[in-house]
């Protein structure tokens, strides 16, 4: 029996047996000392990665390897973890690592190479596009250098050559907790000349599947730059006992058109999707949701039949692809029936927006 036999499910067994008796207790257990160089990363913690692989192994195959039964390092432990689609960094990489700006690293920086990038702490892969983990989010990301930017980025997602591409892979999971999450991610810019630029930070504010030239689905990722006083760090805020102004992370914008209005009246604010009607005080509330995405990368109409009426709940759900609306109407959060979608029959709903919804945000909820 070797490393090949450790799986997906007991490396994550060995990280709850971590959690549930603490680095210290856990490391004593089970014949290990503390990580010495490489540490796995998983939902924003670090983890001693030969203790977790040994413990894996005992989880996998019934016999638990000490500290002596095996030997760490590159060519085994990370490349059997990095395989199995885990995040492993030096412990240097760690110590360095987290969201938002870096100290001394302001936007327009150039560097001669991606290693000088990575030594400064912006962009840490040396290989990799994507920075990050599908728990915690991307923490930067790489825009190769036949990309322009001008303002915003369509990023594409990663996966096999010639397959269809999934929400699941690492990279692709780790961008789409950060468009949940709101949380800024790095962008470092490769350049024509040789050399690299931090472009500053960026927002992932849309994630949709498209079909490319050859037919296969690949992932898409809007990201928009982030102004100035909006900028989140990865140092924990002190705050403030009579705050005046505060920072607040923007996920999404509610429109309020009027086309929306139009929708929203015709229902009375209630909810197409589960009945509920918000009052405050003696007034509704709901809000106007285009199906298919007026931003870039979509061109969306802003007309009725491109518009439902929606609690916040729904309306969330709904842009981030866990709520898709069916052909025959029925309304699936997270791939469970919730009834049929009321439509009025003035509203004269185009349901080529709802098909465009559910082939490019219907496959999201793969990654959670």
């Amino acid at each position: 029996m070797g490393l090949g036999e450790v799986t997906v499910e007991s490396v994550r067994r060995a990280v709850a047996e971590f959690d549930r008796l603490g680095g210290d207790e856990f490391r004593s257990t089970y014949g290990f000392g503390p990580a010495r160089k490489y540490v796995l990363v998983h939902e924003g913690r670090a983890y001693d990665s030969k203790a977790i692989v040994g413990v894996a192994h005992g989880f996998a195959t019934g016999t638990f390897w000490r500290a002596a039964d095996f030997t760490g390092g590159l060519a085994s432990v990370v490349r059997v973890l990095q395989d199995l689609g885990f995040d492993v960094r030096t412990a240097e990489e760690h110590e360095r690592a987290g969201f938002g700006e870096i100290a001394g690293q302001p936007a327009g920086t150039r560097y001669a190479s991606r290693e000088a990038a990575s030594r400064a702490g912006v962009h840490l892969p040396l290989t990799e596009s994507v920075c990050g983990t599908a728990g915690a989010g991307a923490e930067s990301i790489l825009v190769p250098a036949d990309q322009e930017v001008d303002g915003e980025i369509i990023y594409a997602g990663q996966g096999e050559a010639g397959r269809d591409q999934s929400f699941k892979t690492p990279a692709n999971a780790a961008l789409l907790t950060s468009r949940l999450t709101g949380i800024p991610v790095r962008v470092l810019h490769g350049m024509r000349e040789p050399g690299y630029r931090y472009l500053g930070l960026f927002r992932v504010v849309d994630a949709w599947r498209d079909v490319d030239r050859k037919g296969r689905k690949v992932c898409q990722f809007r990201l928009t730059p982030v102004i100035d006083a909006d900028k989140t760090n990865s140092v924990a805020p002190e705050g403030t006992v009579k705050p005046g102004r505060r920072d607040s992370t923007v996920q999404r914008v509610v429109r309020s058109t009027v086309v929306s209005r139009y929708v929203k009246a015709m229902y009375s604010d209630t909810c197409q999707a589960c009945r509920v009607r918000l009052m405050i005080g003696d007034r509704g509330y709901s809000e106007g949701a285009h199906i298919r995405p007026l931003g870039s990368g979509h061109d969306g109409p802003d007309v009725p039949q491109n518009v439902l009426c929606l609690c916040p709940n729904c309306h969330v759900l709904f842009d981030a692809g866990a709520l898709v609306i069916d052909a025959d109407l029925t309304v699936r959060v997270n791939g469970v029936s919730q009834g049929v979608l009321a439509v009025d029959e003035e509203h004269g709903l185009d349901v080529r927006h709802l098909v465009y919804h559910r082939e490019r945000y219907g496959q999201q909820s793969e990654a959670e």
